[in-house]
């Protein structure tokens, strides 16, 4: 794990998001489970906090956000009939 994931792995477990997944090895991908919505003032917290990281905003649907300098990613998902949360997955885009 680099040293930019394990700082966002901190940062995003700050947030109360709780691991889910961890397909680092196979896949390149950390999954992150939150309780509450991705309602707008959820978002916005959050992305104010990315922000402030150093995560740059893409124009995407469902949000994501890169970190420069590195190949990390993160997407936010929406939850399903199965959880009252979402999802967030912190991913390594290798070339």
């Amino acid at each position: 794990m680099t040293a930019a994931m394990e700082t966002t792995r901190q940062l995003i477990l700050a947030q109360g998001y709780k691991l889910a997944e961890d397909a680092l090895a196979e896949h390149g991908r950390l999954t992150f489970i939150h309780d509450d919505n991705a309602d707008r003032p959820h978002l916005a917290a959050l992305s104010h906090t990315l922000r402030y990281a150093g995560w740059q905003a893409d124009d995407a649907v469902p949000p994501r956000y890169r970190l420069p300098g590195t190949r990390l990613i993160i997407e936010i998902e929406p939850g399903g009939s199965e959880t009252s949360g979402h999802w967030l997955h912190l991913m390594d885009i290798a070339d």
